[in-house]
């Protein structure tokens, strides 16, 4: 069977066009590994998880050995917050094959004491015999720099991390680059330029009080989602679904904005609200199992929909924007000591303070023209006065409040695919101010040019 069709309706987030495309194939193929792979895949992305196992196990017992699978169910598992049984896929991975980088990088964001020192010298060996700007070779670099927090020597451990954004950002050059130039040159130019066509809010509204949970990444957003979705079980919870994003991509890539030329010819962008909603009601709709899926509510946590608030709230007037912060410093550390590989922009401390800079002005800009549909949520306040800071987001968002919230992590249906995925099953903790006082010293040389940095 022809996986191409199928990977490129996942890639646009078609999820149930591409499970009855790979249906098809099961009634036809002989060989039907890749299509069980695929449907576990799917399955995983519509949040259906326990299809999802089902079908790596069906691929599993067509290839006992097959590491890709042992791979993603451990990553499943994760999501899941079965510990033990996403470790013994790791593990089941590197039994198979001890040169399966992604296995050890899984067990450290499992829990960082699974990183084993016994661990070292093959990690140290794989980035010795990785091909050049490769994935692998990327997370051997920042598995190594752990190992120099252990040892406390903060030159070596920058200086590994650093190899590593920079060797992850190579590994994926065109789309880095197409990413950069989408998010700080279209987005930040015409977030607020945007003429909207077919504009008539006569249509039924499918959903009436949707909740967007934006800011920037490792600020508390997960908990705010994880918290809201315990309360009530009317809101389908979407995690960084990044629907408005591929919507709004689907409608200006026929203007060809990313042709330089273009891109500085043009005043405005249109677009076409209709066809919008109609892209955004299919990507939404396609999660719901329930049969009265017309009732439920959404929360998105897609963190740079900042740059499309003017068109959320063009298509849901009533919306609720959780803007998620944190104390600035702590923030960029914590964005620059990970490995967000999907993210362009967060593998140099410049490109990292750019982008908020961005971040910083836009919000500026919304909350003074949409005080009444957002509120800002400082991860500090939240963990250190739960019960306030709860409160205020509830009233915010016209719901009902309990105590029960505070139980999330407790949830057998807690679904988390975000590096906090760990941490917040342990609950609500107070803010650690000494986490990452570290690391301030890299922002010395970057005060003269952000004033937000100096204070």
């Amino acid at each position: 069977m022809n996986l191409d069709p199928v990977k490129k309706l996942m890639y646009e987030q078609d999820f149930t066009a591409a499970e009855k495309l790979l249906q098809k194939g099961l009634k036809t193929e002989k060989d039907k590994f890749m299509i069980f792979y695929f449907l576990g895949l799917v399955h995983f992305e519509l949040r259906n998880l326990d299809k999802s196992i089902q079908f790596f196990e069906k691929s599993l017992n067509l290839r006992p050995n097959n590491i890709s699978v042992y791979i993603k169910l451990a990553v499943l598992y994760q999501t899941m917050g079965d510990t033990e049984s996403s470790k013994n896929n790791y593990l089941k991975s590197i039994e198979l094959d001890s040169n399966q980088i992604r296995s050890y990088y899984g067990l450290y964001q499992l829990k960082p004491k699974l990183l084993k020192d016994e661990y070292y010298d093959k990690i140290r060996d794989i980035s010795l015999h990785a091909k050049e700007n490769s994935t692998d070779l990327a997370i051997s670099k920042f598995l190594l720099s752990k190992f120099e927090i252990i040892k406390k020597n903060l030159k070596k451990e920058l200086a590994l991390l650093q190899d590593a954004h920079e060797t992850i950002f190579n590994a994926n050059l065109q789309y880095n680059r197409e990413s950069d130039f989408y998010y700080k040159k279209i987005m930040q130019k015409f977030h607020n330029k945007i003429e909207y066509l077919n504009l008539d809010n006569s249509d039924k509204q499918k959903y009436t009080k949707p909740i967007f949970i934006i800011g920037l990444p490792r600020t508390g957003s997960t908990l705010i989602e994880s918290i809201i979705s315990t309360a009530n079980n009317n809101y389908l919870s979407f995690g960084e679904s990044s629907f408005f994003h591929m919507g709004i991509l689907e409608q200006i890539k026929k203007k060809n904005l990313f042709n330089n030329e273009n891109y500085f010819s043009v005043n405005n962008i249109e677009l076409n609200l209709k066809e919008l909603k109609e892209y955004l009601y299919k990507r939404y709709s396609q999660f719901s199992s329930s049969d009265n899926e017309n009732e439920k509510e959404i929360i998105d946590k897609s963190l740079d929909n900042f740059f499309n608030i003017e068109t959320i709230l063009k298509v849901f007037p009533n919306a609720k924007i959780i803007n998620s912060t944190r104390n600035i410093y702590d923030n960029i550390i914590a964005i620059y000591e990970k490995l967000l590989a999907k993210l362009s922009w967060a593998h140099t401390i410049k490109d990292i303070l750019d982008y908020i800079d961005i971040y910083l002005r836009i919000m500026d800009y919304y909350k003074k023209k949409y005080p009444q549909n957002i509120i800002t949520i400082s991860l500090e306040s939240l963990n250190n006065d739960k019960y306030k800071e709860t409160k205020k987001i509830f009233e915010f968002c016209d719901l009902n409040w309990n105590e029960e919230i505070f139980e999330f992590h407790k949830r057998d249906n807690l679904y988390i695919k975000t590096s906090s995925n760990v941490q917040l099953r342990t609950g609500i903790q107070s803010y650690d101010y000494n986490k990452y006082k570290r690391y301030y010293s890299l922002f010395e040389n970057y005060k003269k040019n952000y004033d937000w940095l100096k204070n």
